[in-house]
């Protein structure tokens, strides 16, 4: 029933992105036809291109047809390729999804391990330098931390490839680049989290019956504090996703962001619609996950929506 009803509150808010982002790329300056056929061609020219790319046709007849496009792929086809937008975001969207999910679930596992160990050693040489790191990985931005990367390990060092996604080594500075982020959120949430936790009773009622202090950590202290950090994943991975145009620009990356780049600059409407509507879709099935995890980690969460 709550995935029902998830879904359902997710209906008109994909119809307004895609009512909002068609009228809006309506009204951006330019012609594509006119782009298309180049600075020499006459007005005769352009107008037959215009027409056989159906912009003359009445707004919401191209609406309508944009609609269609999302269960007719024969019917969203790229204004330069010619190609349906449905098999050019297959392409490319592996490579998006690789870095994003790599991103986050090293980002976690670092968060996690660094908010750890940083709470139970407050004051600490291990503490002070964790938070230095976590500090620079929030403050740099991902575009000059990648160009870093770049100068150091693939021009300096020689130990990875600079850019392109053709063997898994391509995929591991993107990876550790977009990793820094999530992993300073979460390991300063995570320890923020246990500190608060730690002085709970169960926790006391937990060591009185003779657990070890890292059960009690790890099973105990450490499940509700990842209640907060799957809300940020949440957050989290859907950001990557959209600053996938950053990364993959940077590393040179065959992703749907970079495809979003080639489109906008050469006014692709199509790729333009289709990309921004399937990153909003993701945006909602990733909502919708975080919510369930939240549940299964929470039962009071559960127990909340039920009454």
């Amino acid at each position: 029933m709550f995935i029902t009803r998830r879904l359902a509150m997710a209906v008109p808010t994909l119809l307004v992105v895609s009512v909002l982002v068609f009228f809006f790329m309506d009204m951006i300056p330019g012609d594509p036809a006119q782009m298309l056929a180049g600075p020499s061609a006459t007005n005769e020219e352009i107008d037959v291109i215009r027409d056989a790319l159906g912009l003359n046709q009445p707004l919401l007849t191209r609406y309508g047809l944009f609609i269609k496009g999302l269960w007719d792929p024969s019917v969203a086809t790229s204004f330069l390729t010619h190609r349906p937008v449905a098999l050019e975001l297959a392409e490319r969207l592996p490579n998006t999804l690789i870095v994003a999910i790599g991103g986050l679930v090293l980002g976690l596992i670092l968060g996690v391990i660094s908010g750890v160990v940083c709470a139970l050693r407050q004051g600490g040489v291990a503490e002070a330098g964790i938070t230095v790191l976590t500090l620079t990985g929030i403050s740099m931005p991902i575009y000059w931390l990648g160009l870093l990367c770049i100068w150091l390990f693939a021009v300096h060092l020689r130990w990875l490839p600079a850019a392109g996604a053709s063997t898994p080594a391509h995929f591991v500075l993107p990876i550790l680049v977009i990793a820094t982020r999530p992993t300073a959120m979460f390991s300063r949430l995570i320890t923020a989290n246990l500190l608060e936790t730690m002085g709970k009773d169960y926790l006391d009622t937990a060591r009185a019956k003779g657990l070890s202090e890292t059960r009690v950590i790890v099973f105990h202290a450490l499940r509700n504090s990842l209640v907060a950090a799957v809300s940020v994943a949440g957050v989290q991975f859907g950001g990557m996703l959209g600053g996938s145009v950053i990364t993959e620009t940077v590393f040179g990356i065959p992703g749907v962001g970079r495809l979003l780049v080639e489109a906008v600059t050469r006014s692709d409407y199509p790729v333009i619609q289709y990309t921004i509507l399937m990153f909003a879709i993701f945006f909602v099935l990733i909502n919708l996950a975080t919510d369930l995890l939240t549940q299964w980690l929470d039962p009071r969460t559960r127990e909340a929506r039920t009454t």
